[in-house]
């Protein structure tokens, strides 16, 4: 499992070296090369080992394809998601439409392990968002895509029971 943040800084090419104590995870897990890019929010950079990714894509898969939750949660996800495959000096490339979305490039970021995924964020947006969850701080409204992911996670409860 991902666990932790670690720093590091998206060069001026847009590429994300992945922190050394990540890249072992990886490796021991036998996740192979290619990654799935993407923000499920619109708010942050998610990365995805390909395997853990299938895995989320086989939850909706299971739901009806007219469902409006998994349109719009597909939508989303490729709208911003890209597979990618890492080099040999351990670097993603970051889509286009996510370090112009973020301002990644030449940024020092966070990289924060989420169990099966990675999150990518700027270091100030990391800093405050933390500073934000310390003060219990609460969102102003609620997203569209978040209400979508909520009743996702409850319909692909019911069905995994």
């Amino acid at each position: 499992m991902f666990r932790g943040t670690h720093e590091a800084k998206v060069d001026e090419k847009g590429r994300l070296k992945l922190p050394a104590d990540f890249m072992k995870i990886v490796q021991d897990k036998n996740y192979g090369v290619q990654f799935f890019i993407t923000s499920r929010d619109g708010n942050s950079v998610e990365i995805w080992p390909l395997p853990e990714w299938e895995k989320e894509e086989e939850k909706k898969a299971a739901l009806p394809e007219d469902d409006e939750a998994k349109i719009a949660w597909m939508e989303v996800v490729n709208h911003f998601g890209q597979q990618v495959e890492i080099d040999k000096q351990d670097r993603l490339m970051l889509p286009r439409i996510l370090r112009d979305r973020f301002s990644l490039v030449n940024e020092e970021v966070a990289v924060t392990g989420l169990q099966k995924f990675l999150k990518l964020r700027s270091q100030q947006t990391a800093d405050q968002s933390v500073e934000g969850l310390l003060a219990k701080s609460e969102s102003a409204k609620a997203i569209t895509m978040a209400e979508a992911q909520q009743r996702l996670a409850a319909r692909e409860a019911v069905k995994l029971s």
